[in-house]
């Protein structure tokens, strides 16, 4: 068996043992689904402070952080959204104090610079996660999937087919051709999900499938620009084949948003 073919198996072994979780999730929703998403926070943010300050460093910081990241969550679930910002307001009361005590002993260029980190892993972990507790299934459904396979025909067809970068500062490996085919992949299963399930026409479901590769692009090259300004592959090893949680999760944080809002002004679903 080849190195190829072996990292394929395990990729997609993966990839269903956590369709297999999500679906069981999904189906039950309620405490199982939440406990699933704080699980999510609590290792994406142990993930992205291991990329600023290694794997044992900051320890009271990164526990801070993942305690105020999932009481944001569960304040959404628990329909107070406007408790979770003061979370999210707490965190950088935190760093405004630990910002003045500071100052004076490490330097004005170098102090805010943990609080900076801090505060980016809250924005950007917890804070996109929270449509996650409030979404429809329907719709949770329809991001997971959507994102999923575009993801799935990017990799694929930018192993097979890809010769021409798509943007090889950020991330060298992947190509214009796997953008395309994550593109295509997403628009067709946006079209087919939205006949099957939504209630707006053909065109908006395009359109739909058109923001949310978008989006989740985004997010995987976001996620890649992070990784090589530290000079690391992946951002964890907890999912054989694929990485860590971030690099599994990272389009999902992009899309989920857009999703979240443009549900409050167009009905898709």
């Amino acid at each position: 068996m080849s190195v190829d073919h072996a990292v394929d198996k395990t990729r997609t072994l993966t990839g269903l043992a956590l369709i297999c979780v999500l679906v069981l999730v999904l189906a039950v929703r309620g405490w199982p689904l939440l406990l699933f998403i704080l699980v999510v926070c609590a290792l994406g943010l142990w993930e992205f402070y291991s990329l600023f300050w290694g794997n044992h460093g900051r320890i009271r910081s990164r526990l801070c952080a993942i305690a105020l990241g999932c009481a944001m969550l569960i304040l959404t679930w628990l329909d107070r959204p406007q408790d979770a910002l003061v979370c999210l307001g707490a965190g950088f009361v935190l760093v405004a104090l630990s910002f003045l005590f500071r100052w004076d002993v490490v330097g004005e260029d170098t102090a805010f610079s943990p609080g900076g980190i801090f505060l980016a892993g809250l924005a950007y972990i917890p804070l996109l996660l929270l449509p996650a507790t409030y979404l429809s299934t329907v719709k949770l459904v329809y991001v997971l999937c959507a994102v999923s396979l575009s993801d799935t025909a990017a990799y694929f067809v930018g192993t097979r087919f890809g010769h021409h970068k798509l943007w090889p500062r950020v991330s060298p490996k992947k190509s214009s051709e796997g953008a395309v085919g994550s593109l295509a992949a997403c628009v067709l299963f946006s079209l087919i999900y939205g006949l099957a399930f939504g209630r707006a026409g053909c065109f908006a479901f395009i359109l739909l499938g058109i923001a949310v590769n978008a989006f989740a692009q985004l997010g995987d090259l976001f996620e890649s620009a992070l990784k090589r300004s530290v000079n690391v592959k992946d951002s964890g090893h907890l999912l054989p084949g694929h990485g860590g949680v971030l690099d599994r999760a990272d389009s999902l944080l992009f899309a989920l948003p857009m999703v979240a809002v443009v549900d409050q002004w167009f009905f898709f679903f």
